[in-house]
């Protein structure tokens, strides 16, 4: 087996290939590294370097203090350490501190912008079945078996998934304004056909003299249209790979199923219901709209916070399925962390996730503070927050995607009931996609996976978003597609999948 010197020697040319895509929200300046939350010499102790995206919150250094104390009194020779990394600067930052062997112990994973298979594959994160066997026995009770069967890259659990949602109660749907059809007398949509005209008449009802306001777009398959295809459920990988629940893999660009998708945006678009530039217009300042309310409907289950509620008094929020179809799981995670094998001591990272999915006011401390000064308990999966910055952000949290747990997390009181029970609940009766468990490792056709990747922005994302008519604008896409090496990517997934299929019978 590498060391871990030559793990990370070997990760810095490939990884700097494959940083297409840009890091997570988040403010700061490139280079500015946060609050460490704590330094200085730790008694011998084993640190637990813990890297993070974002700014860091006001209150880090006293939580962090807390934690520490904590652990010491539980017996754990540990020092928890946690660095923020601003958005902007969080893919230049990491990479450079892996490529030269820069010592951590955890790091958080957003699959959607460098995932874990890659990580991986170049070296930069360990394998750590025996360290949970040794040092995690509560971490791994706190998951399922087919969610840690996730994190499994070449049949070795390589990174700590996030499991804090069930997926199952975040794809197929739409979020939209209950208020608003029960102002309009509208009934819920039915089909996509229905849910244009609705959001077609929010916009010309819209509360608000400003009435420029559309759909929220995500840069991902149109899941809610998807149940209401005969041929599903699939899944959609990467926006590149389509797999059906016979196992049958193909470019998901050249499917009937992608078509349908981009004639439905394009529709929306001719109808006004998209941002005619949106394209050009930067993500902070479509997020800036989300955040106000303004938008006619959404992808997946998102809620509504008081702020919006001054806006738009009597706001509410609900999901709409398009079809009455069972549950579906087309993905387990999206996140997760990875122990790093920069770490000279990497058992310290799992002895520390250990502690905090132990118990209920371990994981309370880590994710939402110090009890009574920040947060007190405003009943099974809630909290009330106490303390709060200028801005009126809480002073300390630690956000639930990035550390997490279904069963575990709490929300502000004020969170729609029937949303909290989504959040905190594991569908039991959902299917899971065949893909579930498979990691593909894009290491053999990392060039034509990191083009493909980055050609999606300039030739797929305006057919995703309705900009451009399917055709006229879809020939030359694919042609670009296939230039970049999509077919070598699907090639090289079906390979691997139908070899990991086998293995699993």
């Amino acid at each position: 087996m590498k060391t871990w010197k030559q793990r990370a020697m070997g990760w810095i040319a490939p990884v700097l290939a494959l940083g297409m895509l840009a890091g997570c929200s988040g403010g700061g300046t490139a280079g500015d590294t946060g609050t460490s939350g704590g330094s200085g010499d730790s008694g011998g102790k084993l640190p637990v370097r813990y890297l993070l995206p974002g700014n860091a919150p006001e209150d880090l250094d006293a939580v962090v203090k807390a934690v520490n104390e904590k652990l010491e009194a539980d017996g754990l020779n540990l020092e928890y350490k946690p660095t923020y990394i601003p958005g902007d600067a969080w893919d230049q930052k990491t990479n450079l501190m892996m490529s030269t062997g820069e010592e951590f112990e955890l790091i958080a994973i957003m699959h959607d912008i460098k995932g874990p298979n890659v990580l991986a594959g170049n070296g930069a994160l360990l394998p750590i079945d025996k360290l949970l066997d040794e040092y995690g026995p509560e971490l791994k009770k706190s998951m399922p078996d087919w969610i840690w069967d996730s994190a499994k890259i070449n049949n070795e659990i390589y990174y700590v998934p996030n499991f804090w949602l069930d997926t199952a109660f975040n794809d197929g749907m739409v979020t939209l304004r209950t208020d608003l059809l029960e102002k309009n007398g509208l009934d819920a949509p039915k089909s996509p056909e229905d849910l244009l005209n609705v959001a077609e008449t929010f916009q010309k009802n819209w509360p608000q003299d400003n009435k420029n306001v559309y759909i929220k777009l995500l840069g991902e398959p149109a899941t809610f249209l998807h149940t209401t295809y005969d041929t599903y459920p699939f899944a959609v990988i990467d926006n590149l790979i389509y797999v059906d629940q016979d196992g049958n893999v193909k470019s998901w660009l050249e499917t009937d199923e992608f078509k349908k998708d981009v004639e439905y945006m394009n529709e929306a678009y001719s109808r006004g219901l998209i941002l005619k530039d949106v394209l050009t217009t930067p993500g902070e300042v479509l997020n800036k709209e989300e955040l106000a309310g303004r938008y006619l409907y959404r992808p997946g289950d998102v809620g509504i916070d008081d702020k919006i509620r001054e806006t738009f008094p009597g706001a509410e929020v609900g999901i709409y399925f398009l079809s009455d179809q069972k549950k579906f799981r087309s993905y387990a995670i999206r996140n997760s962390n990875g122990i790093s094998a920069t770490s000279p001591h990497p058992e310290a990272g799992v002895q520390f996730l250990n502690w905090v999915f132990s118990s209920q006011e371990n994981f309370d401390l880590v994710q939402s503070g110090i009890e009574g000064t920040h947060w007190k308990d405003a009943g099974k999966n809630m909290k009330e927050t106490l303390a709060f910055t200028d801005a009126g952000g809480p002073k300390y949290e630690l956000s639930t995607w990035l550390l997490g747990n279904v069963e575990m997390n709490r929300y502000n009181s004020t969170i729609d009931p029937g949303r909290l029970e989504r959040r905190t609940t594991v569908a039991e009766d959902a299917v899971n996609s065949v893909t579930i468990g498979f990691s593909f490792d894009p290491t053999p056709v990392a060039s034509a996976y990191a083009n493909s990747v980055a050609e999606l922005q300039t030739s797929i994302l305006p057919l995703m978003y309705g900009v451009v008519p399917y055709e006229s604008g879809f020939s030359g896409a694919i042609q670009n597609m296939k230039s970049a090496g999509l077919d070598t990517v699907v090639e090289e997934y079906k390979k691997q999948f139908d070899a990991w299929r086998s293995s699993q019978q």
